[in-house]
């Protein structure tokens, strides 16, 4: 049976999309357009990794459960934070490269934590089934 006081991954994942669009919206009106793209593209990398997270933790979930052992879960235990260290230097490469807006790009990656904390409360006000 499924707590319904903990939001799902889908949940917030869905949330954080209407975050980083308002977000995105209200920097294109109020600040400029260039912060609007650095806001979708924070919220673009936080909602991948996001995603790239749950897939791995499923992935190594269902290798243990399944039996798998050894090198072969130490490996996919080790994915996780490779794939942090991934996005950490794609993101440094990204700004390097390229002239995104930090201001835009950090409110976009804020929006995750936003979505998340709006999500957990909605949870948290639900009846239980």
């Amino acid at each position: 049976m499924e707590n319904s006081q903990i939001p799902t991954v889908g949940a917030i994942q869905r949330m954080n999309l209407i975050v980083v669009a308002v977000v995105a919206a209200a920097l294109a009106a109020f600040v400029s357009a260039s912060a609007a793209i650095g806001c979708l593209l924070g919220g673009g990398v936080v909602i991948a990794s996001l995603w790239l997270n749950s897939l791995l933790v499923g992935l190594v979930l269902a290798a243990a459960g399944s039996g798998i052992s050894g090198t072969s879960a130490k490996l996919g235990a080790l994915a996780i934070p490779l794939k942090l260290l991934l996005v950490g230097a794609l993101v440094y490469l990204l700004f390097n490269h390229t002239k995104i807006d930090g201001l835009g790009f950090t409110f976009g990656v804020l929006t995750q934590m936003t979505a998340a904390i709006i999500e957990t409360g909605r949870a948290s006000f639900r009846r239980p089934v």
